[in-house]
């Protein structure tokens, strides 16, 4: 699923009692269900307060549940859905360190050229291209004479820190991570954040391949985040335009197939050969032709689904539809060229598109595909396993795809459908969902009070993201040996390194595909790094879940105390008394209340939403 590595039987020793990962594999594995007895009981109200912060956000913070008791359930909910009129300033100037948020598609081409041409130097200090390639994930030419040997990169033999401060499209890979994660942990805009994760994952682009990390920021930022709870068709459509996914997807390659001129030829080989900094004379084909990834994945993941009643001619068609949509090299912006443009006459899902239509051609498929039954139904079970269940109930699919129908593709009223159903507060449906890598990292430094500290003043932090940058790129172990680790390397390691899976289905949506023996052990070292402050960037003050009116040396009490603080309920009798256990507590000893805390988030109550 990932690239993440499981956790050594050594390191995890030093934090995790063996006891307790004996089980949580043994309660967790059964993923997939609501726990035993949940559907024999009512739902009382806090429980369902406590259900609608673990489904429309990531988990309840202290005060959360008192603080929605306070304003009505009902009102709690209309007010998510409508994010624009939730003051949330508070999160936005926590993430406004994190500059290259703010900066365009065409500083990061430039600076995603330039990062080739380190590259290419370091090659050639190395004379290693396949270690290049795994540290940097680039291909680079062996051809030693076709490099400069100038390297702005060192002065007198050591790094130059200042020129390596400038690798942005690098460093905005890891602190758009950074921002995915402090906007769901400190936002107070919960579903906004829930379904910006969703589409980002729907419409899956990897962020390391080619120039997708140059033009991911403005993917989040103007097509995902703009959209997220708008109308289906202008999210479609904003996805189809973004260059981050006409990249991800090799659009750019598609065309009609036709040869190049000389002159044509002779312009291509030279805008590459300055912006790589190395001559590739005879080396770009004049030939092009059709290239069907996108149109087969806009079919089959994006609207329709694989039983969705298309065809292997309709991804033909499809494909030739969105010739000639690309972006350019120099700015990252979307452009159309119809000189690369099938005009010829086409027929999608049997819809006639006569010839000559240009532009029009890809803009009508995407009317087409928006408004067709199948779409609605795809998206409407996606929606209904995020929200309610890994199996939904097919009335409730049915159920929501004529709301999506009826409403034109309103992903508000979709999603206020599905709250609003009696399968949403079904006692089957409460914790009955593992949570994701993500969702659990989040929820734990929610449900804790967590602070993000920062990672270094002026150029020290960036050199941080820098370094996870890279590190993603290449995938390089080295961040996931350190003792001390980011949140974000934590995420990375417990299985879902973030807007960057490689293959187009993006994360599973079925919760049961997390579990594993190996991705547990890593969730109980984080959830125990967290709670000790042994992390780079968040700082967590137990003391403060612990209350001032128990007895630190009553172990149960605290036990119990810490669980009502972090899970809003109690533990069940076998964790309660494995905990207790792990934390082997003598008469005279007083209790870790650090640990005891990390074992409680770790505990498989706290793995369920």
């Amino acid at each position: 699923m990932s690239t993440a590595k499981p956790a050594s039987l050594r390191h995890l020793w030093t934090r995790v009692p063996l006891a307790m990962v004996l089980l949580l594999v043994s309660t967790t594995v059964h993923a997939g269900s609501a726990p035993e007895g949940s559907a024999a009981r009512s739902l009382p109200e806090d429980q369902k307060i406590l259900h609608a912060l673990n489904r429309l956000g990531f988990g309840a913070r202290p005060g959360d549940v008192e603080r929605v008791r306070a304003m009505g359930l009902d009102d709690y909910i209309r007010q998510q859905l409508d994010p624009t009129k939730i003051d949330d300033k508070a999160c936005e100037k926590a993430v406004e360190p994190l500059d290259t948020l703010k900066m365009s598609s065409e500083h990061f081409m430039g600076q995603f050229f330039e990062d080739i041409k380190f590259f290419l130097q370091m090659q050639m200090a190395s004379g290693n291209a396949d270690d290049m390639k795994m540290r940097f994930g680039v291909d680079l030419p062996n051809d030693k004479k076709a490099l400069s040997k100038d390297n702005p990169y060192q002065q007198n033999g050591l790094p130059n820190l200042g020129a390596l401060a400038k690798r942005d499209s690098i460093r905005c890979m890891a602190e758009l991570q950074q921002a995915k994660l402090m906007r769901a942990a400190l936002s107070e805009r919960q579903l906004q954040e829930v379904m910006v994760d969703f589409w980002s994952n729907h419409f899956n682009v990897d962020m390391r391949k080619n120039a997708c990390r140059a033009l991911i920021v403005a993917h989040d930022r103007d097509v995902i985040r703009t959209n997220a709870l708008g109308k289906f068709h202008d999210l479609l459509s904003a996805v189809a335009h973004s260059p981050a996914m006409l990249a991800y997807l090799d659009n750019n390659e598609n065309s009609v197939a036709r040869e190049r001129g000389a002159i044509e030829t002779k312009l291509i080989e030279w805008y590459v050969s300055y912006k790589f900094g190395y001559s590739v004379k005879g080396q770009i084909s004049n030939k092009e032709g059709p290239n069907e990834n996108y149109g087969r994945e806009l079919l089959e993941l994006h609207t329709l689904g694989v039983d969705g009643g298309y065809t292997q001619k309709d991804v033909q068609e499809v494909a030739r539809c969105f010739s000639g949509w690309s972006y350019s090299g120099m700015g990252g912006k979307f452009e159309f060229n119809k000189n690369r443009h099938d005009q010829g006459e086409k027929t999608v899902l049997g819809v006639r598109l006569p010839k000559d239509h240009g532009i029009k051609d890809g803009e009508d498929v995407l009317k087409l595909l928006s408004r067709h039954p199948s779409t609605a139904k795809f998206i409407s079970r996606k929606l209904c396993q995020r929200f309610v269940s890994d199996e939904p109930p097919t009335e409730l699919v049915e159920r929501v795809a004529k709301v999506f129908t009826g409403t034109g593709g309103d992903i508000r009223k979709v999603i206020e459908s599905i709250v609003n159903s009696d399968a949403f507060y079904a006692p089957t449906a409460v914790r009955s969902k593992i949570k994701s890598p993500f969702e659990y990292a989040v929820s734990a430094v929610r449900a804790t009070g967590g602070e993000f500290t920062g990672r270094g003043w002026g150029m020290f932090g960036k050199l941080s993201y820098i370094e996870e940058g890279g590190a993603l790129l290449g995938n390089d172990p080295k961040l996931s040996k350190e003792k001390k680790k980011s949140l974000n390397w934590h995420v990375h390691d417990m299985g879902q390194p973030l807007l960057a899976f490689a293959a187009p289905t993006g994360y599973p949506e079925l919760s049961s595909k997390w579990v594993s023996p190996s991705a547990l052990i890593d969730r109980l070292n984080f959830a125990v790094a967290l709670t000790e402050s042994d992390m780079k960037d968040i700082k967590v003050d137990v003391s403060r879940l612990l209350g001032k009116k128990v007895d630190a040396d009553n172990a149960e009490a605290v036990i119990e105390r810490l669980a009502a603080t972090l899970l809003h309920q109690p533990l069940s009798d076998a964790t309660k008394a494995t905990l207790l256990r792990s934390l082997d507590v003598k008469e005279g000893r007083t209790i870790d209340i650090k640990k005891a805390a990390g074992l409680i988030l770790g505990s498989p109550e706290f793995q369920r939403r």
